[in-house]
């Protein structure tokens, strides 16, 4: 349970560190590769649309390279300092 949470919290970080680094690297001139960005969407339509309630579902993800190799880093981070830190009984 330890761990999975520490991997859990590691890529959590990592997701929201990598957004906020490509966010600030998309008008830095050299960094500028960092920022690039891809999203996808899926938006089916409206279920249920009442003049009360309106129900629709999907999902839109967007990520940048700054976010996968911070993705990747904290994997890597993981399985180098999980053993050292959390013991298994």
């Amino acid at each position: 349970m330890k761990k999975t949470l520490y991997m859990i919290v590691l890529v959590v970080s990592a997701i929201v560190g990598g957004s906020l680094i490509g966010s600030a690297a998309q008008n830095a001139g050299s960094l500028k590769w960092l920022g690039y960005s891809k999203s996808f969407d899926f938006q089916p339509g409206t279920f249920i649309n009442t003049e009360v309630l309106k129900l629709n579902f999907g999902f839109y993800i967007c990520f940048n390279v700054a976010q996968i190799l911070l993705v990747l880093l904290a994997i890597y981070v993981y399985y180098k300092t999980a053993p050292k830190l959390i013991t298994g009984k």
